[in-house]
């Protein structure tokens, strides 16, 4: 078994030629490219280390491609609106976006929408999961920290 390699994932959402890349930490060199429009601020996210996520700039989707897939297929999860930022739990179960005033939480196993939560009054800016996977923090324009149970 090949020893795990640290590696730099990011996404640009001015560049021509690539949405997301991931370097290798040491040298710096690119190891691999992501095509496909630009992604979103706070909007790139990696699911069970098999999946990259990324938000397509000002528009209504989220961009899906398998890490270690060498054609690169990209696909699409199409939202209601304009992904504003976006997370996916620890565990893999679960992924979450921010649009506009609401956030949209899915189960990934069965690709289920499980709730629409509207409790901020601005864009949801910020989205993040704790590390048990139990919970997760909004933020919003609407300078509102919520804390929210997944399991309700």
């Amino acid at each position: 078994m090949a020893a795990p390699l640290e590696v730099v994932i990011s996404s640009d959402s001015g560049s021509q030629l690539w949405n997301c890349t991931v370097f290798d930490l040491h040298s710096g060199s690119s190891l691999l490219s992501y095509r496909g429009g630009n992604s979103a601020a706070r909007s790139l996210a990696v699911l069970r280390g098999e999946f990259l996520l990324s938000a397509q700039l000002g528009k209504n989707f989220i961009n899906v491609w398998e890490i270690q897939r060498k054609d690169q297929l990209q696909q699409k999860i199409v939202c209601p609106g304009v992904v504003t930022c976006l997370t996916t739990s620890p565990d893999g179960a679960f992924l979450a976006a921010g649009v506009a005033e609401a956030i949209y939480l899915w189960e990934v196993c069965t690709g289920k929408l499980l709730a629409v939560l509207s409790r901020h009054y601005q864009d949801v800016t910020c989205l993040k999961f704790t590390d048990d996977s139990t919970h997760f923090v909004s933020a919003g324009k609407d300078n509102l920290a919520l804390v929210w149970s997944v399991c309700r």
